[in-house]
């Protein structure tokens, strides 16, 4: 990923600010050829790279923030803290979200150019995994908003709707006997009654020092980036080999 990095600020090129016309002409510092391949080189290729790459670090600053939840959340207890973390991870879901429409606006059509076919095919593999990452952290902020809206304590003529037992609503007033937000992801959904004891991994109860609810997530996000690579590898190399044949 650094040398696809690299090969974006030889594919797209800065837009330079407005100001008065200068004295004397800008010099040129650099230029492609003006052919199909390199236009779409510069124009298509280029772009959903930024966009691959704007994703790559939102997707990243995920597992720290999910590392400092756990801190507020589990260790701390601290549900302020808590809450301005789960804000932190929510407003990365748009700026990704709006990352993946453009990719997959840019990579649309299929290109008739063999090596544009294969650069659009492992960018969109990129995607692929970046949408899974994207899946994690969404999924995450909608159980936990799920899950705290149940516990906030619903009317009473709605009792037994989210369990098959019905259950006293809670008052106003937080209940921090528990980490709020571990607590709101294990309380999300349909709450069974089956019989047995309840599996001690969604009990909100056992989170510590020694449990980490959140690691699962940030385990997967880890894996996905790590399957991407040998996509945006591939990527790269391509994109470096066309640079040389839209050099001018």
């Amino acid at each position: 990923m650094h040398f696809l990095a690299l090969l974006l600020g030889v594919t797209v090129a800065a837009s330079p600010p407005p100001s008065p016309a200068p004295l004397t002409p800008l010099k040129v510092i650099g230029s492609v050829r003006s052919t199909p391949f390199c236009t779409a080189l510069h124009e298509t290729i280029g772009p959903a790279i930024a966009a691959v790459l704007s994703n790559d670090d939102l997707i990243a600053s995920s597992t720290p923030a999910f590392a400092t939840l756990y801190r507020d959340d589990v260790l701390s207890r601290s549900q302020a803290r808590a809450h301005l973390d789960l804000n932190r991870l929510e407003s990365l879901i748009t700026p990704i979200v709006t990352n993946v429409k453009r990719v997959d606006e840019l990579l649309a059509a299929k290109p008739n150019d063999p090596n544009l076919q294969a650069m659009r095919e492992h960018l969109q593999a990129v995607l692929a995994q970046q949408k899974e990452s994207l899946n994690v952290i969404s999924g995450f902020i909608a159980t936990e908003q799920m899950g705290e809206i149940q516990l906030g304590g619903p009317p009473d003529n709605w009792a037994g709707v989210f369990s098959a037992k019905p259950q006293t609503p809670s008052r106003p007033g937080p209940d921090l006997a528990q980490p709020p937000a571990a607590k709101n992801i294990f309380a999300a959904g349909v709450q069974s009654a089956a019989v047995g004891a309840k599996d001690p991994r969604y009990d909100a109860a056992n989170v510590g020092p020694t449990y980490d609810p959140f690691a699962p997530l940030v385990s997967q996000i880890r894996a996905q980036r790590l399957a991407a690579q040998t996509s945006e590898s591939a990527a790269a190399q391509l994109v470096g080999g066309a640079l040389k044949l839209c050099a001018p």
